[in-house]
């Protein structure tokens, strides 16, 4: 063997052994693409993969984050497993792990969670497995929690007469206080109920109540009666303190309360931090809980979870790796610290080393987090007609807020629609 093939062979043993050697992904780079939303927080997420990047360079990660909210996203996920170009992860709606079950398309976790679970480092609670949970596996973990809330602008109370610090915790304060602030002659609305983020409010109203979307065997619908009757009659007293007149998408509707224009609006907890960073030095901003009905009473956990798509066992191996440190310490306080959303992790949440004090230190933040202990799972309904009956939902209740039909005929035809959507 002459010198230049025993000097390329040394070369190529000891490239050999390095790799061997070598931990983690040095051995070749894998980039994973991940779809989230909303996008009125992609700057967080873009914050996220790059201190992941940071603790696993052998992987890179492209994140889109483009999608306005889970219902857009869910759509273009749909699209996207039907041409096979599905994202290796995907951050969507917590409602939305049953339909992704359903078709195929997310991965069980429980073996990587098992092991995870053995390290005494991890940083994991079992609460970021329970979001995840559907027909006795894991196949996402819980990232953030959102809650119904009510949001004051606290100039426009004074103004009307109302008591800054002494705000109404209960639907008829509320609703009478807006009657108070609305004034057309100075294009100010009262109050807004925030009826099209997907079917969320809706179930707030029925479970806040002690009510549930369907009976327990899901074989007909739950709020056909005075539960549902009283929805609607809290929508169709929004539109007649003023909502009927100037009836918005939600994207409008939060720009109108950023722009002091707003009285009280009742929307995601999730908003909270745009509306302070925007009425800084303008007007003043205060929140409150979303009003119970019902000692029974549970509210629907918005927010959003992670699951797998990835197939091939590198890239999902890799997937895992960023689910796992978003769902973890360092992931959930980017979350908590760059949005108003509330961790998943309640190990996080709670522990006065990590976030304890953050919300002790924010007192808008205190309604969200008391409300932390009836939270219930956001309900998705059964079969393949799920995102149509959501929109049956939100069509009815904007016919009773724009007063175009009363909440008796609006309700029956709520029922008798949604009841045909159902998987017979």
């Amino acid at each position: 063997m002459n010198f230049k093939r025993r000097i390329l062979c040394a070369m190529a043993a000891a490239s050999f052994a390095l790799s061997m050697t070598t931990p983690g992904w040095s051995q070749e780079k894998v980039t994973l693409r991940v779809t989230a939303a909303p996008s009125t927080v992609a700057d967080m997420y873009e914050i996220m993969g790059k201190a992941f990047e940071a603790k696993h360079p052998g992987i890179a990660v492209k994140i889109d984050a483009t999608q306005r909210d889970y219902i857009a996203l869910l759509d273009t996920t749909l699209r996207e497993a039907l041409t096979g170009q599905l994202a290796d992860v995907s951050i969507q709606g917590n409602n939305k792990i049953r339909l992704l079950v359903d078709r195929g398309m997310a991965v069980p976790l429980d073996d990587y969670l098992a092991a995870e679970m053995k390290s005494p480092e991890t940083t994991l609670s079992p609460s970021v497995a329970s979001i995840g949970r559907f027909g006795g596996k894991v196949y996402g973990l819980g990232l953030s929690v959102a809650t119904p809330l009510v949001f004051y602008n606290l100039d426009l109370v004074k103004k009307a007469g109302g008591d800054p610090a002494n705000l109404p915790t209960t639907w008829e304060g509320i609703l009478d206080l807006a009657r108070k602030i609305d004034d057309p002659n100075s294009s100010t609305l009262g109050g807004d109920f925030t009826y099209d983020n997907a079917d969320w409010l809706w179930i707030a109203l029925i479970e806040s109540q002690g009510a549930s979307m369907m009976t327990a065997d899901e074989n007909k619908v739950g709020f056909s009666g005075p539960e549902g009757l009283r929805a609607m009659q809290l929508l169709k007293s929004f539109g007649l303190a003023g909502q009927a007149k100037v009836d918005m998408p939600r994207d409008q509707v939060r720009q109108l309360f950023a722009s002091g224009k707003l009285g009280i609006l009742v929307d995601s907890s999730s908003n909270l931090g745009n509306f302070e960073k925007l009425s800084a030095g303008r007007f003043g901003v205060a929140t409150r809980a979303f009003p119970l009905l019902s000692p029974e009473a549970r509210l629907p956990a918005g927010g959003a979870l992670g699951v797998v798509f990835a197939k091939d066992a590198k890239r999902q191996k890799a997937a895992w790796e960023f689910l796992k440190f978003a769902a973890g310490a360092e992931g959930q306080m980017i979350i908590a610290k760059n949005s108003t959303y509330i961790p998943a992790n309640s190990r996080v949440a709670t522990d006065a080393s990590m976030l304890g004090q953050f919300y002790a230190d924010r007192p808008n933040m205190k309604p969200i987090v008391d409300q932390l202990s009836i939270l219930d799972g956001w309900y998705a309904f059964p079969g393949q007609n799920s995102s149509k009956i959501i929109d049956v939902l939100i069509n009815h209740m904007r016919s009773v807020i724009t007063l175009k039909v009363e909440p008796e005929a609006a309700l029956a035809a709520m029922t008798r629609e949604v009841t045909a959507l159902l998987p017979q």
